[in-house]
């Protein structure tokens, strides 16, 4: 007990010397509070967007390998690109993995009915499954189902996880065959629960390779696989074969809806781009009217690894599966780079400067700590002569030094929490600054990150664009138990590496020696 007040009353006997002590103690304390919370806050946000992006599987064609198999394919010196397209049982066969947290399976088919009426629906397309005529360089053609007054969606929920839809009434589908409508669309048209709406929509097959504009007919009836299909023929004479299918769902809840009806105001008023005609079902009742070899529900399906380290084996999986070699199978590299490059330079920033400042404290302390001894040599060796033991002395001098550690831990944490936010956000700001400038060099320069973005056909995704993805400009500053236990240890060290000096300097002196010099 005499040992901790001893060292209490010579804190206040030598103020100057500890003031100054104190000091620079405060100053290695608030910039390794600062330093820490901006590290571990960086390391945690670092790791939830490698998580997001580096998670997240995507099937991509290969651009290169897709033109030179359109070369090795052209005739007549004419290169004709076909868009690769990996079939939905396919995409649906990986998502049996091992290596996968979650997929998340989506489907979609344009559709028509002729008893109700569409939001915004145009008369000249009122019935009908869908069909629509393109027009491109080799003359009009029939397309499937491109613009039809409705859109089936199958397991499409994200819009309810965000909160734009909610259910006004009765339930979602629980089995196949069953929908969910938007309450305008009920409106519109006295639609109760329960009731059954039949829509039409059309399939489509991959022609013969024998079948050509010169052997059949627009509108002729050709037999593929014991499924009749009805022939459309481009002005080019390529041959698409569809037919017909219904769908039959029974009315099982109402949706409201916050979305915009339309994507953007540059789209032209048409039924079949308002979300308001958006019918809710499952996957399973779209893809149970095609056939294997058929397209019409375009599938899009979600890969999420278990851990980014795991591509590699999903990768090698999905090439067993026959996964073509047009297609890369990689994570969203680009966007997570732009987006966490900042993060990673505020805390490579931070960390740096927290070690440099330690390292300088630390001289600057120990010099200190041996002027304090040298100049307390005289009380050393009283204390020493009145019979106590160096231990004790060594303690003492330990408690003094940890007493000024612990007050100025406590003023450190207060003020290194306030300013961590203002100091984190500035130089996040120059980072920030510095990575869109990067970014936009090397856009000048040609460069063109692929990414997603591109063409979706069918869950692949075609050409790609620039990462829409934009660097973190600000951070959420926040002191949690583990960052408070670092700024204790690294303190509690700081005490104890003065505290060393000072028994080093101790065990040096004789209490007669030190007395005899002193008179």
């Amino acid at each position: 007990m005499f040992i901790l007040q001893n060292a209490l009353k010579n804190l206040v006997r030598n103020k100057g010397r500890n003031l100054m002590i104190g000091a620079i103690i405060f100053v290695i304390i608030l910039t390794t509070v600062i330093s820490l919370i901006i590290n571990n806050t960086s390391s945690a946000v670092i790791e939830d967007y490698k998580e997001r992006f580096a998670s997240e599987v995507y099937i991509t064609p290969d651009m290169q390998k897709v033109m030179e198999e359109a070369q090795k394919n052209s005739t007549d010196g004419r290169v004709m690109v076909k868009k690769p397209e990996i079939p939905s049982e396919q995409l649906l066969q990986f998502a049996n993995s091992e290596y996968l947290k979650e997929s998340i399976a989506t489907g979609t088919i344009s559709a028509n009915n002729s008893e109700i009426t569409a939001i915004d629906q145009d008369d000249s397309n009122s019935s009908g499954a869908g069909t629509t005529s393109i027009v491109g360089e080799g003359g009009m053609m029939k397309g499937l189902g491109m613009n039809g007054n409705y859109k089936l969606m199958g397991d499409s929920w994200e819009d309810f996880n965000d909160g734009l839809r909610s259910l006004e009434s009765g339930r979602l589908p629980e089995a196949d065959g069953e929908g969910v409508i938007s309450n305008e669309l009920r409106d519109s048209n006295n639609i109760n629960l329960g009731d059954v709406i039949t829509f039409t929509a059309n399939m489509s097959v991959e022609a013969p390779s024998d079948m050509t504009s010169e052997n059949v007919q627009e509108d002729d009836k050709v037999t593929v696989d014991g499924m009749e299909y009805t022939a459309s023929i481009s002005g080019m004479g390529t041959v698409r074969l569809q037919r017909e299918v219904t769908y039959s769902l029974t009315v099982v809840g109402v949706y409201s809806d916050l979305t915009d009806e339309y994507a953007n105001d540059n789209m032209p008023k048409s039924a079949g781009f308002n979300r308001r005609n958006e019918i809710l079902t499952s996957l399973n009742t779209l893809i149970a009217q095609r056939k294997a070899n058929e397209t019409g529900v375009n599938v899009n399906v979600t890969y999420y690894l278990k851990s980014p380290e795991m591509l590699e084996l999903f990768e090698a999986e999905v090439r067993s599966k026959e996964l073509s070699d047009l297609f890369n199978v990689n994570t969203d590299t680009a966007s997570y780079e732009k987006v966490v490059k900042p993060v990673e330079g505020l805390k490579g920033i931070s960390i740096t400067f927290m070690v440099v400042v330690i390292i300088l404290g630390s001289i600057i302390l120990l010099l200190l700590a041996s002027i304090s001894i040298r100049e307390r040599k005289y009380e050393i060796g009283v204390l020493r002569a009145m019979g106590m033991k160096k231990a004790k002395v060594a303690l003492g001098l330990w408690f003094e030094i940890l007493t000024i550690t612990c007050f100025c831990l406590v003023i450190g944490l207060g003020v290194g929490t306030v300013a961590a936010q203002p100091v984190s956000d500035m130089l996040l700001q120059n980072q920030a600054e510095a990575a869109q400038s990067s970014t936009s060099q090397g856009a000048g320069d040609g460069n063109v990150m692929m990414g997603p973005g591109g063409m979706q056909l069918g869950g692949a995704q075609l050409g790609g664009a620039q990462t829409s993805a934009k660097p973190l400009s600000e951070m959420k500053i926040s002191l949690d138990l583990v960052t408070i236990s670092e700024i204790i240890g690294i303190s509690i060290l700081l005490a104890s590496f003065a505290g060393l000096i000072s028994i080093s300097k101790i065990t040096k002196y004789e209490p007669i020696k030190i007395l005899m010099e002193r008179n």
